[in-house]
C-alpha cells in the first residue's frame, strides 16, 4: 500500500440542546441559544457566561458554555466547562461526551475512552459517545476494540455512515481488505461527500486495489 491511512476521522459534538435551553428565564441563555442557531458562537459565549455569573448552580449554563468553547476551537476552556457541568450534575451524559470529545482533540485518548464510557453507562443508546470512544480507540490504535464500537454503533443506528468509515479504516488497518471496501462502499452510500471524505474515501479503495493487485 503506498500511502498511510489518514486520521480523517470526524469528530461529532451533537449535543442535545433540548436540557441546554429547557430553562429560559435567563435572558442571557435565551440570547445564547439564537447565538448557537447562527454559529456566532463568540456572542454566545459572552452571553453562557453571564448565565453562569447570575446562577452559578445551573448546569446548562455551564454546558452551553462548552458547546460554545468547544466550536471556538478552545478545548481546554470548554473541558473546564464540561467538568465543571459534571461537578454539579454527575448525571450529565451529555457533558461526559463533551469531555470526551475535547480530551481526544487534546491526544488525551485513554482519559477519553473513559469519559466516553461514562456517558455510555448513564445512556446505553447514545450513539454518538460510543462513536466517539471507537475514534479514540483508533487514535489509540486499539483497532478491535473500535471495531467492536462501531459495530455497536451500526446496531443502534444502522445509518450511521460515519461508523462505516470508521470502522472500514479499522478493517483496513487489521488488513481486512474485503470487510474495509463493504464498509467504504456503504459509507459513500448513504453520505456521499457530506462530510468532505469522499476524496480520502476513493483513495483508500485505490490504496487497497493496488495493494491486492
Amino acid at each position: 500500500m503506498k500511502k498511510k491511512i489518514g486520521l480523517c476521522l470526524i469528530l461529532i459534538l451533537s449535543f442535545s440542546l433540548a436540557e441546554v435551553f429547557s430553562n429560559q428565564s435567563s435572558g442571557f441563555l435565551s440570547t445564547a441559544f439564537n447565538a448557537i442557531q447562527i454559529k456566532d458562537y463568540e456572542a454566545a459565549l459572552e452571553n453562557y457566561t453571564k448565565a453562569t455569573q447570575k446562577n452559578p448552580d445551573y448546569a446548562p449554563a455551564h454546558y452551553g458554555r462548552g458547546l460554545a468553547n468547544y466550536y471556538l476551537e478552545n478545548y481546554q476552556e470548554a473541558l473546564i466547562d464540561f467538568e465543571k457541568t459534571i461537578e454539579i450534575d454527575r448525571n450529565y451524559f451529555e457533558a461526559h461526551y463533551g469531555i470526551g470529545i475535547c480530551r481526544t482533540k487534546l491526544g488525551q485518548f485513554d482519559d477519553a475512552i473513559q469519559s466516553f464510557t461514562l456517558s455510555t453507562k448513564l445512556s446505553s443508546d447514545y450513539p454518538e459517545a460510543i462513536y466517539g470512544r471507537g475514534n479514540a480507540n483508533y487514535y489509540n490504535k486499539n483497532y478491535h476494540a473500535a471495531l467492536t464500537d462501531y459495530n455497536k454503533v451500526i446496531q443502534l443506528n444502522p445509518d450511521y455512515g460515519l461508523a462505516y468509515y470508521g470502522r472500514a479504516i479499522s478493517n483496513q488497518a487489521l488488513k481486512f481488505y474485503d470487510l474495509a471496501l463493504e464498509d467504504f462502499d456503504k459509507y459513500m452510500e448513504l453520505r456521499g461527500d457530506k462530510d468532505g471524505l469522499s476524496t480520502e474515501v476513493k483513495r483508500l479503495i485505490q490504496d487497497i486495489e493496488e495493494y491486492n493487485n
